[in-house]
């Protein structure tokens, strides 16, 4: 039961740190990049290059008093979700069913927005960036959830999520863009 909690956490950090899925296009506006975010419970690294086609989340986090580190690397059409500690790794289709993580605002259609409830809330600065602010509401594993999200150039540099039962957010506190990524970041390991 803990293993499917701290799974369903994963998910929705990942969520929340607003990885999109390219629906046409790039996902990006920036060719490559390192961004770290802080949230509650801990820390993700987000390692992206060729405009976020290919990426890799790496979160190391603190959940109900366990420490726990997971990767999720997002490349060729498939998001795979690693665990070091346990040598598992999941594979599941583009997106994995990450709700809001499938948006690609920077190509954000009509029918996205309707069906994602998407609506645009103002322009303000996160670590030095002016962002577009986007509200939307979402259904994730089962749960409907309220998402607040900060974009720059199609990244999200905070987002605030609210469950009904819980509430948690992130805030990016270090971005270098159009960084020398290493190809390793992306390899899913085989154990």
């Amino acid at each position: 039961m803990m293993h499917k909690k701290l799974i369903s956490l994963v998910l929705l950090l990942a969520s929340a740190a607003g990885v999109a899925m390219a629906q046409d296009g790039h996902r990006y506006g920036i060719k490559s990049g390192i961004l770290t975010q802080k949230s509650e419970m801990g820390e993700t690294t987000v390692y992206f290059d060729n405009y976020g086609a290919l990426e890799a989340q790496k979160m190391k986090m603190n959940f109900m008093g366990m420490d726990t580190e997971m990767t999720i690397i997002r490349k060729d059409g498939k998001t795979y979700m690693v665990n070091a500690a346990e040598k598992q790794v999941q594979e599941m289709p583009a997106g994995g069913g990450m709700g809001g993580a499938d948006i690609n605002f920077l190509n954000l259609t009509d029918a996205v927005k309707t069906a994602n409830k998407i609506k645009e809330a103002g322009k303000e600065t996160v670590l030095g960036r002016e962002c577009t602010k986007y509200t939307m509401q979402m259904s994730q594993m089962g749960m409907e959830m309220n998402q607040t999200v900060w974009i720059y150039k199609g990244i999200a540099l905070k987002s605030l999520t609210d469950g009904g039962q819980f509430q948690f957010g992130n805030e990016a506190v270090k971005f270098e863009e159009n960084a020398q990524v290493p190809a390793s970041v992306f390899e899913v390991p085989k154990f």
